[in-house]
């Protein structure tokens, strides 16, 4: 069974249901912004010198979105698990996110407190952690990635003067439309603190400038197909890392 709960809010949905086994709890904080990264072009530098504006998103039809795929997940490994999917809403979640982004280990000592608060975890009761990776961008081409500089989350990356080639028509025009998702899954036991699973993910994609009528990169792609490609990126991961998370948990 699967139930939308809001975390940290004013008031609180009350978890009444009897401790099952193989209980999961889904949080999501990947998707509460986007990243737009502008390739500077200079080269022979030791330093990023990218531009990097961080764009809020006023709906969390992101995290919504990474949620759902987690939890239609769990229920082909586990089918027989109860699921409860939370909703962020407290600023304090995202400040011990942003503790972990230049980390490689994550300190869930803070979270896991505010979770059992309202959830008295049993034996079985493990939290699913969707939150951004720090890593270098790697966006595939057809026969190679493209990209530089480090960043976290989810996003777009522009570049303006590589010359790239359209994949259906073979047009090519200067500049392309990356689009990335930096993000790691993490499975903690809710009883003992453990890190029982890990898994980092890092992928991209890239589209040709020469798909906007007006050649700019960021019209490469429409709104609408932007956050698409976002949503296929994430779903494709979460299905493909997190059965072997839940596997590994026991033989």
């Amino acid at each position: 069974m699967s139930r939308w709960l809001r975390l940290l809010c004013v008031a609180f949905t009350a978890w009444t249901g009897a401790a099952e086994a193989d209980t999961y709890i889904i949080l999501s904080l990947v998707g509460d912004h986007v990243t737009v990264v502008s390739e500077s072009g200079q080269t022979g530098s030791r330093f990023d010198q990218n531009k990097y504006e961080v764009m809020p998103l006023s709906e969390p039809v992101l995290d919504d979105f990474a949620v759902r795929v987690a939890d239609a997940t769990i229920a082909k490994v586990r089918p027989d698990a109860t699921v409860i999917t939370l909703r962020a809403g407290d600023p304090a979640l995202y400040a011990l996110r942003d503790s972990w982004l230049d980390s490689e280990t994550i300190e869930v000592k803070a979270l896991v407190s505010l979770i059992t608060k309202q959830f008295p975890p049993s034996p079985d009761t493990h939290l699913l952690l969707i939150t951004p990776y720090r890593a270098e961008i790697e966006l595939r081409t057809a026969h190679d990635y493209r990209g530089s500089g480090k960043v976290a989350g989810l996003g777009f990356y522009l570049n303006g003067w590589t010359r790239f080639r359209r994949s259906d028509n073979q047009e090519s025009a200067r500049g392309f439309l990356g689009i990335f998702a930096n993000f790691q899954l993490v499975l903690i036991n809710l009883q003992t603190n453990a890190i029982e699973a890990h898994e980092r993910i890092v992928v991209g994609t890239t589209e040709a400038a020469a798909r906007a009528a007006d050649r700019t990169p960021w019209n490469a792609l429409t709104s609408q197909q932007k956050s698409r490609v976002l949503e296929f990126l994430m779903k494709r991961e979460i299905e493909r890392a997190l059965p072997g998370m839940l596997s590994s948990r026991r033989p």
